[in-house]
Protein backbone atom coordinates (compact mmCIF):
# COMPACT_ATOMS: atom_id res chain seq x y z
CA UNK A 1 0.00 0.00 0.00
CA UNK A 2 0.62 3.62 -0.66
CA UNK A 3 0.49 4.80 2.50
CA UNK A 4 2.99 2.27 3.92
CA UNK A 5 5.50 4.09 1.75
CA UNK A 6 4.21 7.79 2.11
CA UNK A 7 2.97 9.08 5.22
CA UNK A 8 1.25 12.20 3.43
CA UNK A 9 -0.92 10.40 0.94
CA UNK A 10 -2.98 7.46 0.77
CA UNK A 11 -3.83 5.78 -3.19
CA UNK A 12 -6.74 2.90 -3.34
CA UNK A 13 -7.30 1.41 -6.18
CA UNK A 14 -10.25 -0.45 -8.19
CA UNK A 15 -10.52 -2.11 -11.53
CA UNK A 16 -8.97 -4.96 -13.81
CA UNK A 17 -6.02 -5.54 -15.72
CA UNK A 18 -5.92 -6.03 -19.46
CA UNK A 19 -5.27 -9.65 -19.41
CA UNK A 20 -8.51 -9.69 -16.91
CA UNK A 21 -10.60 -8.26 -19.22
CA UNK A 22 -9.32 -10.16 -22.00
CA UNK A 23 -10.61 -13.68 -19.62
CA UNK A 24 -14.22 -12.17 -18.75
CA UNK A 25 -14.55 -11.57 -22.83
CA UNK A 26 -13.33 -14.59 -23.78
CA UNK A 27 -15.17 -16.41 -21.58
CA UNK A 28 -18.23 -14.84 -22.31
CA UNK A 29 -17.57 -15.04 -26.10
CA UNK A 30 -16.94 -19.37 -25.13
CA UNK A 31 -20.15 -18.91 -23.47
CA UNK A 32 -22.23 -17.66 -26.78
CA UNK A 33 -20.34 -20.22 -28.51
CA UNK A 34 -22.99 -22.99 -27.26
CA UNK A 35 -25.81 -20.66 -28.74
CA UNK A 36 -24.65 -21.51 -32.43
CA UNK A 37 -25.74 -25.41 -32.56
CA UNK A 38 -29.25 -24.01 -30.95
CA UNK A 39 -29.59 -21.43 -33.90
CA UNK A 40 -28.65 -24.08 -36.43
CA UNK A 41 -31.47 -26.21 -35.04
CA UNK A 42 -34.05 -23.58 -34.45
CA UNK A 43 -33.11 -22.91 -38.34
CA UNK A 44 -33.75 -26.22 -39.57
CA UNK A 45 -36.96 -26.25 -37.92
CA UNK A 46 -35.94 -27.81 -34.77
CA UNK A 47 -36.79 -27.01 -31.34
CA UNK A 48 -33.72 -24.24 -30.05
CA UNK A 49 -31.30 -25.35 -27.47
CA UNK A 50 -32.51 -25.15 -24.00
CA UNK A 51 -28.89 -24.09 -22.93
CA UNK A 52 -29.38 -20.92 -25.48
CA UNK A 53 -31.74 -19.19 -22.56
CA UNK A 54 -29.27 -19.26 -20.10
CA UNK A 55 -26.25 -18.84 -22.23
CA UNK A 56 -27.28 -15.66 -24.15
CA UNK A 57 -27.52 -14.05 -21.00
CA UNK A 58 -24.49 -14.98 -19.34
CA UNK A 59 -22.02 -14.73 -22.30
CA UNK A 60 -23.31 -10.66 -22.46
CA UNK A 61 -22.83 -10.20 -18.92
CA UNK A 62 -19.34 -11.34 -19.13
CA UNK A 63 -18.54 -9.77 -21.89
CA UNK A 64 -20.11 -6.42 -20.43
CA UNK A 65 -18.21 -6.84 -17.36
CA UNK A 66 -14.90 -7.03 -19.72
CA UNK A 67 -16.12 -3.57 -21.34
CA UNK A 68 -18.02 -1.99 -18.93
CA UNK A 69 -15.89 -1.99 -15.69
CA UNK A 70 -14.53 1.57 -15.14
CA UNK A 71 -10.83 1.56 -13.33
CA UNK A 72 -11.18 4.12 -10.24
CA UNK A 73 -7.96 5.60 -8.04
CA UNK A 74 -8.64 7.56 -4.98
CA UNK A 75 -5.87 10.10 -3.57
CA UNK A 76 -6.37 11.05 -0.15
CA UNK A 77 -3.74 13.78 0.79
CA UNK A 78 -3.78 17.22 3.40
CA UNK A 79 -5.53 18.91 0.33
CA UNK A 80 -8.84 16.58 0.25
CA UNK A 81 -9.43 13.95 -2.09
CA UNK A 82 -8.68 13.42 -5.85
CA UNK A 83 -10.74 10.79 -7.94
CA UNK A 84 -10.14 9.88 -10.81
CA UNK A 85 -12.21 7.05 -13.06
CA UNK A 86 -11.70 5.81 -16.50
CA UNK A 87 -14.28 3.45 -18.82
CA UNK A 88 -12.41 1.58 -21.37
CA UNK A 89 -13.33 3.28 -24.40
CA UNK A 90 -13.31 6.47 -22.71
CA UNK A 91 -10.97 9.23 -20.66
CA UNK A 92 -10.65 9.89 -17.46
CA UNK A 93 -12.86 11.80 -15.52
CA UNK A 94 -11.34 13.53 -12.80
CA UNK A 95 -13.08 15.25 -9.32
CA UNK A 96 -11.05 16.94 -6.62
CA UNK A 97 -13.29 16.90 -3.57
CA UNK A 98 -11.63 19.77 -0.94
CA UNK A 99 -11.01 18.92 2.59
CA UNK A 100 -13.55 21.57 3.65
CA UNK A 101 -15.95 19.57 1.34
CA UNK A 102 -15.80 16.68 3.47
CA UNK A 103 -17.81 16.23 6.86
CA UNK A 104 -16.92 12.93 7.91
CA UNK A 105 -15.30 9.44 7.18
CA UNK A 106 -15.69 6.44 8.19
CA UNK A 107 -15.11 2.42 7.35
CA UNK A 108 -17.84 0.06 5.91
CA UNK A 109 -17.69 -3.72 5.34
CA UNK A 110 -18.84 -4.69 1.74
CA UNK A 111 -21.50 -6.76 1.82
CA UNK A 112 -21.65 -8.50 -1.61
CA UNK A 113 -17.83 -8.50 -1.96
CA UNK A 114 -16.43 -11.56 -2.22
CA UNK A 115 -13.63 -12.53 -0.95
CA UNK A 116 -14.06 -9.60 1.77
CA UNK A 117 -13.35 -6.30 1.68
CA UNK A 118 -13.59 -3.09 3.64
CA UNK A 119 -14.10 0.36 1.61
CA UNK A 120 -13.95 4.54 3.50
CA UNK A 121 -17.45 5.50 3.23
CA UNK A 122 -16.69 9.81 2.60
CA UNK A 123 -19.67 11.79 4.03
CA UNK A 124 -19.91 15.43 1.98
CA UNK A 125 -21.06 18.35 3.43
CA UNK A 126 -23.91 18.42 0.91
CA UNK A 127 -24.99 15.18 2.21
CA UNK A 128 -23.84 12.59 -0.61
CA UNK A 129 -22.09 9.80 -0.02
CA UNK A 130 -19.26 8.19 -1.93
CA UNK A 131 -17.40 5.13 -1.19
CA UNK A 132 -13.84 3.89 -2.16
CA UNK A 133 -12.72 1.33 -4.02
CA UNK A 134 -11.28 -1.31 -1.41
CA UNK A 135 -8.55 -0.65 1.31
CA UNK A 136 -5.77 -2.86 -0.32
CA UNK A 137 -4.31 -4.26 3.27
CA UNK A 138 -7.04 -6.27 5.19
CA UNK A 139 -4.78 -6.47 8.02
CA UNK A 140 -4.50 -2.67 8.41
CA UNK A 141 -8.28 -1.13 8.08
CA UNK A 142 -8.09 0.78 11.30
CA UNK A 143 -4.84 1.85 10.80
CA UNK A 144 -5.53 3.12 7.31
CA UNK A 145 -8.67 4.55 8.37
CA UNK A 146 -7.14 6.43 11.31
CA UNK A 147 -4.42 7.58 8.25
CA UNK A 148 -7.58 8.73 6.67
CA UNK A 149 -8.65 10.55 9.18
CA UNK A 150 -5.63 12.63 10.37
CA UNK A 151 -5.05 13.58 6.45
CA UNK A 152 -8.44 15.33 6.62
CA UNK A 153 -8.12 16.14 9.39
CA UNK A 154 -11.11 14.79 10.68
CA UNK A 155 -11.98 12.97 14.45
CA UNK A 156 -10.52 9.18 14.40
CA UNK A 157 -13.13 6.59 12.53
CA UNK A 158 -14.48 4.34 15.01
CA UNK A 159 -12.98 0.95 15.26
CA UNK A 160 -14.26 -1.55 12.86
CA UNK A 161 -13.95 -5.32 14.50
CA UNK A 162 -11.70 -7.39 11.43
CA UNK A 163 -10.31 -10.61 12.58
CA UNK A 164 -7.29 -9.85 10.28
CA UNK A 165 -6.64 -7.03 11.84
CA UNK A 166 -2.64 -6.88 12.97
CA UNK A 167 -3.92 -5.04 16.26
CA UNK A 168 -5.45 -7.54 17.07
CA UNK A 169 -3.97 -9.91 19.66
CA UNK A 170 -4.50 -12.93 17.62
CA UNK A 171 -5.86 -12.83 13.83
CA UNK A 172 -8.45 -15.45 13.06
CA UNK A 173 -9.00 -17.00 10.02
CA UNK A 174 -12.63 -18.53 9.55
CA UNK A 175 -14.82 -19.05 12.80
CA UNK A 176 -14.45 -21.38 14.55
CA UNK A 177 -14.94 -24.88 13.73
CA UNK A 178 -18.52 -26.76 15.31
CA UNK A 179 -19.86 -30.70 15.25
CA UNK A 180 -23.08 -29.36 14.92
CA UNK A 181 -21.99 -29.18 10.89
CA UNK A 182 -20.68 -32.77 10.87
CA UNK A 183 -23.98 -34.05 12.86
CA UNK A 184 -26.60 -32.46 10.47
CA UNK A 185 -25.45 -33.70 7.19
CA UNK A 186 -25.02 -37.17 9.20
CA UNK A 187 -28.44 -36.81 9.90
CA UNK A 188 -29.19 -36.19 6.24
CA UNK A 189 -27.45 -39.23 5.16
CA UNK A 190 -30.77 -41.09 5.40
CA UNK A 191 -32.35 -38.97 3.23
CA UNK A 192 -29.93 -38.72 0.65
CA UNK A 193 -29.50 -42.78 0.44
CA UNK A 194 -33.28 -42.86 0.09
CA UNK A 195 -33.36 -40.39 -2.92
CA UNK A 196 -30.03 -41.92 -4.75
CA UNK A 197 -31.86 -45.47 -4.23
CA UNK A 198 -34.97 -44.66 -6.08
CA UNK A 199 -32.53 -44.99 -9.80
CA UNK A 200 -31.51 -48.39 -8.11
CA UNK A 201 -35.32 -49.57 -7.61
CA UNK A 202 -36.81 -47.86 -10.98
CA UNK A 203 -33.85 -50.58 -12.70
CA UNK A 204 -34.55 -53.34 -10.78
CA UNK A 205 -38.34 -52.57 -11.35
CA UNK A 206 -37.81 -52.53 -15.30
CA UNK A 207 -35.71 -55.89 -15.43
CA UNK A 208 -32.08 -53.98 -15.13
CA UNK A 209 -31.55 -56.11 -12.07
CA UNK A 210 -27.83 -56.52 -13.10
CA UNK A 211 -27.46 -52.22 -13.65
CA UNK A 212 -29.03 -51.98 -10.40
CA UNK A 213 -27.33 -54.94 -8.41
CA UNK A 214 -24.08 -54.07 -10.49
CA UNK A 215 -23.02 -50.12 -10.83
CA UNK A 216 -25.96 -48.35 -8.96
CA UNK A 217 -26.11 -50.42 -5.57
CA UNK A 218 -22.53 -50.60 -5.20
CA UNK A 219 -22.37 -46.72 -6.05
CA UNK A 220 -25.05 -45.78 -3.67
CA UNK A 221 -23.78 -47.21 -0.86
CA UNK A 222 -20.12 -46.16 -1.27
CA UNK A 223 -21.06 -42.68 -1.57
CA UNK A 224 -23.24 -42.96 1.50
CA UNK A 225 -21.03 -44.66 3.70
CA UNK A 226 -18.27 -42.14 2.69
CA UNK A 227 -20.47 -39.13 3.67
CA UNK A 228 -21.42 -40.93 6.67
CA UNK A 229 -17.28 -41.83 8.07
CA UNK A 230 -15.78 -38.21 6.59
CA UNK A 231 -18.68 -35.87 7.03
CA UNK A 232 -16.75 -33.96 10.63
CA UNK A 233 -14.11 -33.57 7.97
CA UNK A 234 -16.81 -31.27 6.30
CA UNK A 235 -16.84 -28.73 9.28
CA UNK A 236 -14.10 -26.58 8.21
CA UNK A 237 -10.52 -25.29 9.77
CA UNK A 238 -9.58 -22.58 11.67
CA UNK A 239 -6.33 -20.84 11.88
CA UNK A 240 -5.54 -18.84 14.90
CA UNK A 241 -2.05 -16.91 14.51
CA UNK A 242 -1.00 -15.27 17.36
CA UNK A 243 2.97 -14.18 17.86
CA UNK A 244 5.15 -16.82 18.01
CA UNK A 245 2.96 -19.36 16.92
CA UNK A 246 -0.19 -20.27 15.35
CA UNK A 247 -2.58 -23.08 16.56
CA UNK A 248 -4.48 -24.88 13.10
CA UNK A 249 -8.41 -26.19 14.62
CA UNK A 250 -10.15 -29.28 12.53
CA UNK A 251 -12.63 -31.92 13.15
CA UNK A 252 -10.56 -35.15 12.94
CA UNK A 253 -12.70 -38.12 11.29
CA UNK A 254 -13.96 -39.67 14.46
CA UNK A 255 -15.62 -36.52 15.20
CA UNK A 256 -13.34 -34.95 18.30
CA UNK A 257 -11.28 -31.84 18.00
CA UNK A 258 -7.78 -31.87 16.75
CA UNK A 259 -5.59 -28.73 17.22
CA UNK A 260 -2.07 -28.66 15.86
CA UNK A 261 0.38 -25.92 17.15
CA UNK A 262 3.18 -24.53 14.69
CA UNK A 263 6.44 -22.38 15.25
CA UNK A 264 8.35 -20.53 13.07
CA UNK A 265 11.13 -23.46 13.42
CA UNK A 266 8.67 -25.67 11.68
CA UNK A 267 7.68 -23.69 8.33
CA UNK A 268 9.61 -24.48 5.83
CA UNK A 269 7.87 -21.80 3.76
CA UNK A 270 4.93 -19.59 3.43
CA UNK A 271 3.34 -18.45 -0.03
CA UNK A 272 0.63 -17.14 -1.61
CA UNK A 273 -1.64 -19.94 -4.00
CA UNK A 274 -3.95 -18.75 -6.59
CA UNK A 275 -7.24 -20.83 -6.22
CA UNK A 276 -7.82 -23.19 -9.55
CA UNK A 277 -11.54 -23.01 -9.38
CA UNK A 278 -12.88 -20.01 -7.91
CA UNK A 279 -11.66 -17.02 -9.91
CA UNK A 280 -9.25 -14.31 -9.12
CA UNK A 281 -9.49 -15.59 -5.46
CA UNK A 282 -6.36 -17.09 -3.45
CA UNK A 283 -5.15 -18.45 -0.48
CA UNK A 284 -2.01 -18.50 2.12
CA UNK A 285 -0.21 -21.78 1.45
CA UNK A 286 2.17 -23.12 4.82
CA UNK A 287 4.63 -25.78 4.10
CA UNK A 288 6.39 -27.66 6.61
CA UNK A 289 9.76 -29.08 7.20
CA UNK A 290 7.82 -32.51 7.70
CA UNK A 291 6.42 -32.29 3.95
CA UNK A 292 3.00 -31.36 5.28
CA UNK A 293 0.83 -28.69 3.51
CA UNK A 294 -1.74 -26.32 4.93
CA UNK A 295 -3.89 -24.21 2.70
CA UNK A 296 -5.57 -21.43 4.68
CA UNK A 297 -9.54 -21.52 5.12
CA UNK A 298 -10.08 -18.28 4.08
CA UNK A 299 -10.05 -16.74 0.22
CA UNK A 300 -8.67 -13.21 -0.26
CA UNK A 301 -7.84 -11.24 -3.49
CA UNK A 302 -4.03 -11.18 -4.13
CA UNK A 303 -3.33 -7.90 -2.19
CA UNK A 304 -5.45 -9.42 0.65
CA UNK A 305 -3.54 -12.57 0.76
CA UNK A 306 -0.63 -10.71 0.42
CA UNK A 307 -0.86 -8.75 3.41
CA UNK A 308 -2.14 -12.01 5.39
CA UNK A 309 1.16 -13.78 4.41
CA UNK A 310 2.79 -11.19 5.06
CA UNK A 311 1.71 -11.01 8.59
CA UNK A 312 1.73 -14.77 9.54
CA UNK A 313 5.57 -14.41 8.77
CA UNK A 314 5.92 -11.02 11.31
CA UNK A 315 3.83 -13.13 13.83
CA UNK A 316 5.71 -16.01 13.78
CA UNK A 317 9.48 -14.56 13.99
CA UNK A 318 7.90 -12.43 16.76
CA UNK A 319 8.46 -13.54 20.59
CA UNK A 320 5.39 -14.89 22.23
CA UNK A 321 4.93 -11.65 24.37
CA UNK A 322 4.92 -9.11 21.63
CA UNK A 323 1.42 -8.83 21.22
CA UNK A 324 0.75 -8.55 24.98
CA UNK A 325 0.54 -4.68 26.16
CA UNK A 326 3.08 -3.58 28.76
CA UNK A 327 1.56 -1.80 31.87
Amino acid sequence: MDAATNPHEVRLRRGSSLSERLVWAGSGGAVLLIVVPGLVTWASGGPPLAAAFWAVPLGVFLIGVAALESNVVWIVTPDGIAIGEQHPMGQVRKRLIGIHDIADVSVCKSRFSYPKSFSLRCTLASGDVLVSPPLPDITRVNETAAMVARLLDLPDTAFVDNPFDAANTEIVLRSPVSLDVGWLIRMAVPLLATLCSLPFLVAFGIGESELALGLLLPLGLIVAISLYRYTHRLSGTRWIVRHGDMRIERISWNGRLFAETIRSGDVAGIDVDKSSTRGQTFTVKIRLHTGQTFHSPTRHDENGAQAVRAEIIRRLKSPPDAGIPTG
